[in-house]
């Protein structure tokens, strides 16, 4: 009876032996199967996403003929809307264009009959020129243009952009000049408010934004006022455009510039006939004195 129970045991042992072998022999043939299966799947995959995407593409082209169709349809409108506005545009500056051609007429008249020339203030002619930043001149916000005398420039002109002005010239050569930007600590303009004609002076902060300063009391400045060059220095022009004025809670004026880009690349050079210096009066030049004559009696 003993011996019987061993012999089962052993049995018992045995087969559970060979079906552990049994099962690693089989979990080694399906794990070997399911990476060449992972492979034929992946071709398979491959294949069936290209199918996919053809079908796809021509069952996307109605929806797409259809998307491109709406998106006609609203640019069309657009533009007309822009067209109706620009043709408004359009009639208001005709408007102000007849105005200006009579304003101008009758002040060509007044200045024949006071016999004075009061001149349009900014310069019609302009020089286009290539500004490129200088780093290592002179000044801690300048640039240089491929324009000098030859072109007609000379020290004084303002260099201005399509949004207003950028600097003014402080040396030109043959070829070449420098141009001071607004922004320089060194740079002083005569400027106005376009509202009041308020006069102040400009001075640039080495920043994107310029103060002004010697404004009188009197004065009327308020936030968002345009700020224009005044001409009152006889080197630049009047309303050459600068920027907008923001005013500080402690109350002080501050200009955010017109002109703010890091970099510019094209400019335009408003040669500008300053001023005239008047002639030296001999009867005020101490070296032009006549000496009296030594006949003469002086005065007592």
């Amino acid at each position: 009876m003993i011996g019987s129970r061993g012999n089962t045991f052993r049995q018992k042992r045995r087969n559970s032996r060979v079906t552990f072998l049994v099962l690693s022999l089989l979990a080694l043939v399906i794990f070997l199967s399911s990476r060449g299966n992972d492979a034929a799947f992946d071709t398979s995959r491959k294949q069936a996403d290209g199918i996919a995407a053809k079908v796809l593409t021509y069952i996307s082209l109605p929806v797409r003929g259809l998307e491109n169709l709406v998106s006609d349809v609203r640019g069309r409108f657009i533009a007309h809307s822009e067209n109706e506005r620009l043709k408004a545009e359009i009639a208001r500056l005709s408007d102000i264009e007849a105005r200006a051609k009579v304003m101008t007429i009758k002040l060509s008249r007044l200045e024949n009959i006071l016999n004075v020339d009061v001149g349009s203030g900014i310069p019609e002619q302009k020089i286009a020129a290539r500004a490129v930043s200088e780093i290592d001149g002179p000044f801690v916000r300048s640039a240089l243009i491929n324009v000098g005398h030859k072109d007609g420039v000379s020290e004084g002109d303002a260099v201005m952009t399509i949004h207003g002005l950028y600097g003014h010239i402080v040396r030109a050569g043959n070829q070449s000049a420098r141009v001071l930007k607004l922004e320089d600590l060194n740079s002083r303009i005569a400027v106005m408010s376009e509202r009041t004609q308020s006069r102040a002076i400009l001075v640039g902060t080495n920043s994107e934004i310029a103060e002004l300063a010697f404004t009188s009391i009197e004065s009327d400045w308020q936030d968002g006022d345009k700020i224009i060059t005044s001409g009152d220095d006889g080197t630049l022009p009047m309303g050459l455009p600068v920027g907008e004025l923001q005013i500080k809670e402690n109350g002080d004026l501050q200009v955010i510039l017109f002109v703010n880009q890091a970099f510019v690349d094209w400019v335009w050079v408003y040669p500008y006939e300053k001023m005239p210096k008047p002639e030296v009066d001999p009867f005020e030049d101490p070296e032009a004195k006549e000496e009296p004559a030594a006949n003469e009696a002086l005065p007592q």
